[in-house]
């Protein structure tokens, strides 16, 4: 396969010497370069990297610095763009011209050992697909590899070509109406069969329906058993990015809760069933707002799930929000949202306790304690990501909190090829070269700075770009494309509140392995029966000054940065949502997020139990 054809599958391409590597379909040196057509060119695809010649060239600065958004107008001045320097890269190396060879140009400004390994991929890439037969195979190569190695790289990629798409789609909705087309398929070209199957499942969970989905996965997951994709290197597709599918679909083996001796009863109307739906799409929309998926799913397949009202010691409404948000919301300027149809109190078994045992989820943000759902609830439980939503300066009121004494506190939701990229960055704390970082948004960004200018708590993250983003010591500014790697180069990471109190990298931190520093004076940590987080993190308030914070960091001693690296890592299997499934969900020792939740309802459950208030809302004189 020629590598000018891999750009019309999104791969993000090393460079090479080869100028043809920018070109192909309607796109040629003529029209890009030398009538200089504005269209040729994206963040990838630039001028100066494809109008060049096949030696050496001259560039303003350091062409390596040039990437992930920045540019040498843009830092190379008095007052630089924000997040242009860092430990790695600053005015002294990046605004020196240098005379480069092409070829020393690497992906992304990523480490060196991940641009080797994104080279070898490639390589096999240049091969046919090894499967005898269509052109269908190598277009399902490519395609699926190109997404593959954008997340190794920690990055979504480009959605894949709709036309090869389409192609696929086609093919796997017939293995599904035709097994026996299936299995001749998957004799010839086992490799491909899989990952056409990854690429389209989420589609054809979304647009045509789960049952389907579910018949798909089912000969996926059996063909894999098989067939790992630990031996088909140059196939790996999505296998991180669909690796919850088996378990969502209930496919794979079902635990003991932890141990739990609780009992769930999971609510199953059919008048709420399009909060539920598709779910594959559900689980990964909005990730860090997808954890109302895999808990549901999770409980479904676990010993603690009743399907006796009579015997159950909770009850759970399902709900996923990352995806009714889009269908129910009202229109105007709202945030969040439940179904207006939805009533709490017409719950069947609601009334038993006053609400008082039943769960509803809110895996991104609580509604507003004024919502007349917040209203009717606020005797349940609510299993929440959220400690503490400030009212607005301007918009809807989001004014809500925490109640320490009947709601569960869980982590955010990291998608498993997340997690395997951050865990890959993760660099021993002698190895890291930045003091400290953060990239987010806040009141400043192009397209969301409106929402943040609402939030009084979000004026910290100027503060913090203010100051650390022109230190060179340090990393901080707006979101970059190489994160990870600034993440996992960092001593420390920083995490200040934003729209409300909870943010999604002081999760990541765990990963990235750099010691979270937490800017938010109202921000709850989870699971404190089962981590120490004075071994973990710091707290400090967020009144302090940045000149301050900068001289409390560098007060800290190695040796204690070292045990607070390693204390992270045993902690984070805490936060990883792709454990506790299957054998890891079997004891009460194990270490995962569901295991957290299930200490957390436990303790509730035994505190409704010896509740003074347990009278239903009405009740009259036996007619005996």
């Amino acid at each position: 396969m020629q590598a000018a054809a891999l750009c019309a599958f999104g791969l993000l391409l090393p460079w090479t010497a080869r100028g043809q590597s920018c070109w192909h379909g309607e796109f040629d040196e003529q029209r890009c370069c030398v009538k200089n057509d504005p269209a040729c060119w994206d963040d990838l695809y630039t001028r100066g990297k494809c109008c060049m010649g096949n030696e050496t060239r001259r560039s303003r600065g350091d062409p390596t610095c040039w990437m992930d958004g920045y540019s040498y107008e843009e830092c190379c001045k008095e007052n630089p763009k924000d997040g242009c320097w860092d430990a790695n890269f600053g005015p002294e190396r990046c605004c020196v011209d240098k005379e480069l060879n092409v070829t020393d140009l690497t992906v992304n400004v990523l480490e060196i050992d991940f641009a080797e390994a994104f080279g070898r991929i490639l390589a096999h890439l240049n091969d046919d697909s090894d499967c005898e037969g269509e052109e269908f195979w190598n277009d399902v190569k490519k395609t699926g590899a190109a997404l593959n190695v954008s997340h190794t790289f920690g990055q979504v990629g480009r959605p894949p070509n709709d036309v090869i798409l389409k192609l696929v789609s086609k093919r796997a909705l017939r293995w599904a109406q035709e097994p026996q087309t299936w299995h001749a398929d998957a004799a010839q070209c086992p490799e491909g069969a899989l990952a056409a199957v990854d690429l389209v499942i989420s589609d054809i969970d979304r647009d045509v329906s789960e049952d389907t989905a579910r018949t798909l996965a089912g000969l996926r997951h059996a063909l894999a058993q098989r067939r790992p994709f630990a031996s088909m290197q140059p196939w790996r597709t999505q296998d991180l990015m669909v690796e919850h599918v088996p378990r969502l679909y209930g496919l794979e083996g079902h635990h003991r809760c932890h141990g739990s001796s609780l009992r769930i009863y999971m609510y199953q109307l059919p008048q709420y069933a399009y909060m539920l739906k598709p779910v594959l799409r559900c689980s990964q929309k909005m990730s860090q707002c997808s954890a109302s998926v895999h808990l549901h799913r999770w409980l479904m397949s676990g010993s603690c799930r009743t399907e006796s009202p009579e015997e159950a010691d909770l009850f759970y409404f399902p709900a996923y929000e990352a995806c009714y948000n889009e269908t129910a919301c009202s229109s105007g300027d709202t945030e969040r949202c439940f179904p207006q149809s939805f009533d709490p109190e017409e719950l069947p078994f609601f009334h038993r306790r006053g609400g008082q045992d039943h769960i509803f989820v809110f895996a991104c943000n609580l509604l507003p304690f004024m919502d007349l759902i917040s209203i009717r609830t606020r005797n349940s439980i609510m299993v929440t990501v959220e400690s503490f939503q400030a009212v607005n300066v301007a918009g809807p009121n989001m004014l809500a909190w925490l109640v320490y004494s009947k709601d569960v506190l869980i982590p955010g939701y990291i998608p498993a090829w997340r997690v395997s990229s951050m865990v890959a960055f993760c660099r021993p704390m002698i190895e890291r070269t930045i003091l400290a970082t953060f990239h987010g948004h806040s009141r400043s960004s192009e397209k969301v700075g409106h929402m943040y200018k609402r939030s009084l708590m979000s004026e910290v993250r100027d503060r913090i770009i203010s100051y650390f983003g022109q230190n060179s010591c340090c990393s901080a500014g707006p979101p970059v494309r190489d994160y990870f790697r600034r993440s996992g180069l960092s001593r420390f990471c920083l995490i200040p509140a934003g729209l409300t109190a909870w943010t999604i990298h002081l999760y990541e931190a765990f990963f990235f392995g750099c010691v979270p520093v937490i800017l938010s004076d109202d921000l709850t940590v989870p699971f404190q029966d089962v981590i120490d987080w004075t071994k973990v993190s710091i707290k400090v308030p967020t009144n302090l000054t940045m000149e301050e914070l900068h001289q409390k960091l560098l007060s800290v001693r190695f040796g204690t940065l070292k045990r607070m690296h390693q204390a992270l890592k045993d902690a984070r299997c805490w936060f990883d949502y792709s454990r506790g499934w299957g054998i890891e969900g079997q004891h009460e020792n194990d270490c995962s997020p569901y295991n957290g939740l299930m200490r957390g309802l436990a303790k509730r459950a035994a505190a409704i139990k010896t509740s003074a208030h347990a009278l239903p809302k009405y009740w009259e004189p036996s007619t005996g």
